[in-house]
């Protein structure tokens, strides 16, 4: 995704704060002795205030280039050295871990809540050696290198905007100067700005999560048609006795990270057309609106794992956007249906809806099981909600599949009770008795739908608000 940021400052924040025996800056020592014949990193001692010695680097958010620290070696009060000292220098991973151990203290340990060892890929050391030369007062500097684009599309911030990247860097031995055991770490801390919630996510997709790989997933960075690698185009009336004619054009990737589906108020000409005919797709010579659904029908599907879609839905009224899967096998609704998202009305106000559907002994009539949230609960506990990305979340497995929009538990279906009627009474369809959700066969399993219909359960349109736009930041499949 493009980077899109808020317009807080991030910090990069220095603190010497660890020695090796696990003593921090204000454990059990109140004054330094500037009579101590030891060697030490200068800033930290430059800092120290009888308690603690943090130091703060403030960033402007638009800073992507390469930020180069340089720590240097010194004696106390600044003392010129009589002899050759060489320290080597390492990334204490022990210090952190105390310091995030003691975080529930507070005190100087309260900015480690949230801290993060930095990964390695995301900075450099000169070299793993200082040396301060006999007849100088200080070593020459020690480069460190905080790649901070690279930080900047950390996927931790997805799920803890508040994560504090630390470097623990330490003075480990030296050949000559005992290492003051005060001032001998430095706690380079990086924080990054939050997401915001209003603009697409720029962090890159996590590897791994809850033990799941990242299996596939779209991201829509650049512009024009969706890949169609991964997705087709549903066109024209399709279900439900829709208002839209669906058609390609009006899904486009915008080139800030997002795939946008447009609802227009436009005359298409139906040419199915039939003057008379009792088919609801037949008997409109014009579609009075158009919009896009796209599918990963015939190009990808999964069984079990975790779907991860950030969005954000239009809702005024007559839109009805949905992210939902589809079994490959079987007519519906024997396939089976997830509805992960759906808007629509409900007792004549907007909902939240997410649903499971199975074939029952009826041919075309669903078994359901659903459920749903006032779109003004939502807003009563976030006046922005509306404007804001949502990320939407399956989680499926043998036994559940649950439904979550931002971490919030929706519906939880319980497999057992998902399998499928004969589908047509006396004369049972192919997939009757079969369960769509849980099942061993091979090559069976969901693909992923992305619309945005207009009209039927969505309500009557409301023409003042078009073109409707629906945000969809990225698709994500964990297994």
């Amino acid at each position: 995704m493009k980077n899109r940021l808020y317009n807080k400052i991030a910090y990069l924040g220095i603190a010497a704060a660890m020695c090796g025996s696990m003593i921090s800056c204000d454990d059990d020592v109140q004054t330094l002795d500037p009579k101590f014949q030891m060697v030490h990193i200068s800033q930290a001692l430059e800092e120290w205030d009888g308690q603690s010695c943090n130091m703060l680097f403030a960033l402007s958010n638009e800073q992507t280039t390469d930020t180069v620290i340089n720590i240097n070696l010194g004696l106390a009060q600044h003392i010129t050295a009589s002899k050759d000292c060489n320290v080597t220098v390492e990334i204490a991973k022990d210090s952190l871990e105390y310091a995030i151990e003691n975080s529930s203290k507070g005190g100087i340990y309260d900015i480690y809540k949230n801290a993060l060892l930095m990964d390695d890929s995301y900075y450099e050391l000169s070299s793993n050696e200082v040396k301060l030369l006999s007849g100088e007062k200080e070593s020459a500097p020690l480069g460190i290198t905080i790649h901070r684009a690279k930080l900047l599309q950390d996927p931790v911030r997805t799920e803890n905007e508040n994560a504090i990247f630390v470097l623990p860097v330490k003075l480990s031995t030296s050949d000559s100067y005992s290492i003051n055991p005060l001032v001998s770490t430095y706690m380079i801390m990086v924080q990054l700005p939050q997401i915001d919630p209003t603009k697409p996510d720029p962090t890159a997709p996590k590897a791994e999560i809850d033990g799941m790989k990242l299996l596939w997933n779209d991201e829509f960075n650049g512009t024009g048609a969706p890949n169609p690698e991964y997705w087709n185009f549903e066109k024209g009336f399709v279900r439900n006795n829709e208002l839209q004619w669906y058609q390609e054009n009006n899904a486009q990737c915008d080139g800030e990270g997002n795939l946008v589906v447009e609802g227009r108020k436009e005359r298409v000409k139906n040419p199915n057309y039939e003057a008379g005919s009792g088919d609801w797709k037949k008997n409109r010579e014009y579609a009075e609106y158009t919009s896009s659904s796209i599918t990963t029908s015939g190009k990808f599907i999964f069984k079990y794992g975790r779907l991860l879609v950030r969005a954000k839905i239009p809702y005024t009224t007559g839109a009805w956007p949905a992210i939902w899967t589809l079994g490959n096998w079987w007519e519906w609704p024997l396939n089976g249906e997830i509805d992960i998202l759906e808007l629509y009305l409900k007792d004549g106000a907007p909902h939240i809806h997410a649903n499971a559907c199975w074939g029952s002994d009826t041919r075309w009539s669903g078994k359901w099981d659903s459920a749903s949230k006032p779109l003004a609960d939502f807003v009563a506990q976030n006046s922005n909600w509306v404007n804001e990305y949502h990320i939407w979340r399956m989680d499926w497995d043998e036994d559940y599949i649950r439904l979550y929009v931002d971490d919030e538990l929706m519906n939880e279906i319980d497999l057992r009770q998902t399998v499928n009627g004969s589908g047509n009474g006396n004369s049972p369809l192919e997939g009757a008795y079969n369960n769509p959700f849980s099942n061993d066969y091979e090559g069976f399993g969901a693909y992923i739908l992305l619309n945005l219909a207009l009209g039927s359960n969505g309500g009557t349109p409301d023409d003042s608000h078009f073109p409707l736009k629906y945000y969809i930041d990225y698709v994500r499949v964990y297994q």
